[in-house]
């Protein structure tokens, strides 16, 4: 006759309910906090642009005011008449009684490169999201989870692997210009922000 273990016996109707819950929720993980000042949509924005790349034009045939060093985050509006562009050159710049300081280079358009951080913390590590899936779920046919926890397990190593993609992200490497306004090359990483803004959320499906 077989022993049976009347605990796990009268768990069965909780587990059985909380496999259930694993399709009532799904986990977002991505920009989500407003931080540093910028505004989420700002720093969505950002982060689109730099998962999936783009190019910006100017408008109506001007340029794009591309600020160096000197410009210390200004648009040229702000400098008044003292800037100006010098004569076969496209830049704005200012004289300093010597020669000339440039402010900011002039572009009929600028491309920013693809540098995808959020597609690839699934991508890159879909092994390892899996086992924690499969660990999962025979922790709550084991009576020691339950799907709500399960699912925040799962959102945490997505928000780690996205925050560890934003500062371990090297390739496409900055453009001279922006490593010697940023003083480094890090493409992702400039206030924070960014990095910052990354969480996840646990979202019932069920309206």
């Amino acid at each position: 006759m077989a022993d049976y273990n009347y605990n796990e016996v009268n768990k069965l109707p909780e587990i059985i309910r909380e496999l259930r819950d694993l399709d009532k929720y799904r986990v977002e993980a991505g920009v989500l906090l407003d931080v540093g000042g910028k505004g989420l949509v700002f720093l969505q924005m950002i982060a689109t642009v730099n998962e999936f790349g783009t190019q910006i034009k100017a408008k109506n045939g001007g340029s794009l005011a591309i600020p160096t060093k000197l410009a210390k985050g200004k648009r040229p509006a702000d400098f008044g008449n003292k800037l100006f562009i010098p004569k076969g050159k496209s830049v704005l710049a200012m004289s300093n009684g010597t020669g000339l300081d440039v402010y900011f280079i002039l572009r009929k358009s600028v491309n920013i490169p693809e540098r995808s951080f959020l597609r690839t913390a699934i991508d890159n590590h879909l092994d390892k999201l899996t086992d924690l899936v499969a660990h999962g779920i025979q922790e709550i046919i084991a009576g020691n989870m339950t799907a709500m926890e399960l699912y925040k397990r799962l959102g945490d190593a997505l928000k780690l692997r996205i925050k560890a993609n934003i500062v371990e992200k090297m390739n496409p490497h900055n453009a001279p210009l922006t490593i010697a306004n940023k003083g480094k090359d890090d493409p992702l990483v400039d206030t924070g922000s960014l990095l910052k803004s990354i969480s996840y959320r646990v979202i019932s499906n069920e309206i």
